[in-house]
């Protein structure tokens, strides 16, 4: 019964810090960056690399967390 509490609470967690947003961005920066590989790979390579560092730079902590 411990391991399914257990099992239980950590998919609460991930659900949480999981959401609907997180996939989006995440999706439509595979396709561009899929798109712009098809172009030339190193173009690929250098606008994900600028748009991850800058969405990291400017992402938002979520309320109540450290």
């Amino acid at each position: 019964m411990k391991i399914a509490e257990a099992v239980r609470s950590l998919v609460g967690r991930v659900r949480a810090g999981f959401d609907v947003r997180d996939m989006i961005v995440l999706c439509g920066l595979v396709l561009l960056g899929y798109g712009l590989y098809l172009l030339q790979p190193w173009v690929s390579f250098t606008v994900c690399g600028a748009l991850i560092l800058a969405g990291g730079i400017l992402m938002e902590r979520k309320h109540g967390t450290r």
